[in-house]
């Protein structure tokens, strides 16, 4: 990854295919790319707002949000048998912090972890609006 670019496609894919990374994480990643949800309300999520057959998460204040069956997928293992609490929980067992998907997303690839959610909008923007986005996006530290 060059500094000042946005991540591709193919590199995001590649992030969240790496076993090497907790599946907490890359799930994670995969809904900040794949929905307009923002981190907090991600991370707040409890296992009974997910809805996998269907799927959907129930978001905070009665929203829902469609998800791709690949996050359903992640989510499913994620969960496992659990009825109750968090959906993402962090190395000790209790809720992912904000700042630590933000450390572990910064030690694998060396940016903020708010450029998955507004690079896909970049990614699929035309080209008028890049270099708008481009100037506010890149490489945040």
């Amino acid at each position: 990854m060059t500094e000042g670019c946005l991540p591709t496609d193919h590199e995001i894919v590649s992030w969240l295919v790496d076993i090497r990374i907790p599946l907490a994480h890359r799930v994670l990643w995969r809904l900040l790319d794949e929905s307009e949800v923002r981190i907090g309300d991600l991370l707040n999520l409890e296992v009974p707002d997910l809805a996998l057959d269907d799927l959907m998460l129930h978001i905070a204040e009665s929203k829902e949000t469609s998800i791709s069956e690949k996050a359903a997928t992640g989510l499913r293992q994620l969960v496992g048998t659990r009825q109750q609490g968090p959906v993402f929980l962090g190395p000790n067992g209790d809720r992912l912090t904000s700042s630590e998907a933000a450390e572990t997303f910064w030690a694998e690839t060396g940016m903020s972890l708010h450029i998955l959610r507004h690079g896909r909008l970049y990614r699929r923007s035309p080209s008028p609006t890049r270099h708008m986005l481009r100037g506010h996006l890149t490489h945040a530290r």
